[in-house]
């Protein structure tokens, strides 16, 4: 509890209270106050200033104290005036000397600034909550996006890149599907035809009918490879035998250049000073 002051009740104050309190609800700067008489509440916690004078309704003869509560900000720290009505009983009572009043005054001040103090806090508190709630949602959509790009990405590879490196499986992936006789002539070469099939189209592996008494797959008879083909064959695999893996993906990304733009055939031989 803030600062505590004791009145004869008198009229004139008590409405000089009321209009402050109107004055700065209408500057957009309403404060709460309650107002009791002998202890029971007849005007609850509020900032509205149509409802100050509702406490009249409640003064009988009997009544002994009306006491007006002003709140600092949403706390319950507060400033109390206290009007008696009839004889201000003793005036220890009543009144403080000046240093005791330069005390609650200070001891005022000084809850009045730490509750400030607690509720810019409190503010601030919420609005760096705020940004790190952002913060991750944002972290969160970052990695959703990351996820889905590593999935495209990955659905996108070829299946002989893992071995060949990116340049070497578009090589040898578009040789292979020239002739698809080779891979047909090779163990599990119908897989591995479907699965670089599906890795462009995203179409599933042809389907197996069957029924309670057949099995069966749809297959295509395989053509014997031609002398031309098995030549083509040996000559990678030799390729292959004379370099390191990093270097024969070089290789094959020359093959490719070459293969998109002929005329470069030439400027490679006389850069490299070859003899044909």
């Amino acid at each position: 509890m803030g600062h505590v002051s004791k009145h004869k009740y008198d009229p004139a104050q008590v409405q000089r209270l009321a209009d402050l309190v109107r004055i700065y609800h209408d500057r957009g700067q309403p404060f709460d106050y309650e107002i009791l008489i002998d202890g029971l509440k007849v005007v609850r916690r509020t900032n509205d200033p149509d409802m100050f004078f509702i406490f009249e309704n409640f003064i009988t003869p009997d009544s002994k104290a009306l006491e007006v509560l002003f709140y600092v900000g949403s706390s319950n720290v507060n400033e109390k005036r206290m009007f008696v009505f009839g004889d201000v009983p003793d005036e220890k009572e009543v009144g403080l000397s000046g240093v005791e009043v330069d005390a609650r005054v200070r001891e005022g001040v000084k809850e009045g600034i730490e509750t400030h103090k607690k509720e810019w806090q409190y503010l601030q508190a919420q609005k760096e909550n705020e940004s790190l709630k952002q913060q991750v949602a944002d972290l969160e959509k970052q990695v959703r996006r990351m996820e889905t790009e590593k999935r495209e990405l990955l659905d996108s590879q070829s299946p002989l890149q893992e071995f060949l490196g990116q340049a070497g499986a578009s090589f040898v992936e578009s040789f292979l599907k020239r002739n698809p006789q080779v891979l047909k002539s090779i163990p599990g070469g119908e897989a591995l035809a479907g699965l670089i099939d599906n890795s462009k189209t995203g179409t599933e592996p042809p389907e197996t009918f069957s029924d309670s008494s057949v099995s069966f797959q749809a297959k295509s008879e395989t053509p014997a490879l031609s002398e031309e083909d098995r030549t083509a064959i040996t000559f990678v695999n030799q390729l292959k035998a004379k370099f390191a893996k990093d270097e024969f993906d070089k290789v094959l990304v020359i093959l490719q250049t070459l293969a998109d733009d002929k005329s470069k055939i030439e400027l490679i031989l006389n850069h490299v000073n070859i003899k044909q």
